[in-house]
């Protein structure tokens, strides 16, 4: 590795490191999001086209280089056969930092859900007495609800998670408690998506024999079961909305066809 210079950040006043890598002395975080191939073809041809013009972001680990901005130019540049690439070296606290310091590309709720479960991690194993709602981890993960999905993504992977989105951005916020017993009501929560998940799917199956389907079945599904509908406060908890919109997915599950009668209501 050749430091080329030395500035300093003109936001908080550390110093950052300007460097030449040897491609073969650099690792991708382990936090990091799955790599997009096709993104990586675009990328590889942008440098191809005008050269490698915007430096990872790297942090020191001992004697690693770990990228914690770029794996996709970094593995372009790797397709390319490029032997060293310039990078920023920043202090490594800042890797907390990864869905802020990531533009590469915008991730789906789906990436950000699995960085922010690492992430969480991350502080989980550094101090498990933090509190959730410290300001480090809040700098670090946008939303909390990201947390809970990642579980639930990782014990179900082909649970939906989009069409909870907006009542979990309500009622699943940072918890005032140490992250180690956090994680637990986390993983809790993740359980009771899994269950609205599963009681969902099978509506939607029952809807389809009666003759309706389409690409947003699913999402109009809990849309239409949705206790709070479009009011904007919610003074319920995580369990008091989850459990009314488990309620009335039992009913609809009962009784389909009342679904249907929105589509009628709107042809006449």
């Amino acid at each position: 590795m050749k430091v080329i210079a030395e500035i300093k950040e003109p936001v908080h006043g550390y110093v950052q490191e300007i460097a030449l890598i040897p491609i073969n002395q650099l690792k991708v975080i382990e936090i990091q999001r799955k790599p997009s191939a096709p993104h990586v073809k675009r990328l590889s041809s942008s440098i191809k086209k005008i050269g490698f013009t915007i430096p990872l972001i790297v942090i020191r680990r001992g004697e690693e280089n770990i990228i914690i901005d770029g794996q996709h130019r970094f593995l372009a540049a790797k397709e390319l056969g490029i032997k060293e690439l310039p990078a920023v070296i920043i202090p490594e606290k800042y890797a907390h930092n990864l869905m802020e310091l990531n533009v590469e590309k915008q991730m789906s709720l789906r990436e950000k859900a699995y960085v922010s479960l690492n992430v969480y991690r991350m502080y989980l194993n550094e101090k498990p007495t933090m509190k959730e709602d410290d300001g480090r981890i809040m700098d670090s993960i946008e939303y909390a609800y990201y947390v809970t999905l990642g579980i639930a993504y990782e014990k179900k992977p082909r649970v939906s998670g989009s069409p909870y989105e907006p009542l979990l951005k309500k009622v699943d916020g940072f918890l005032s408690k140490p992250i180690k017993e956090a994680i637990v009501e986390r993983e809790r929560r993740a359980d009771i998506i899994i269950e609205t998940d599963d009681l969902a799917r099978e509506v939607v199956k029952k809807v389809k024999e009666l003759g309706l389907e389409h690409e947003f079945l699913y999402n109009e599904v809990v849309s239409f079961c949705n206790p709070m509908k479009r009011k904007k406060k919610i003074s319920q908890s995580f369990d008091s909305i989850f459990s009314s919109l488990q309620k009335n997915l039992k009913e609809l599950s009962q009784n389909p066809e009342k679904i249907l009668e929105k589509y009628s209501k709107n042809v006449q």
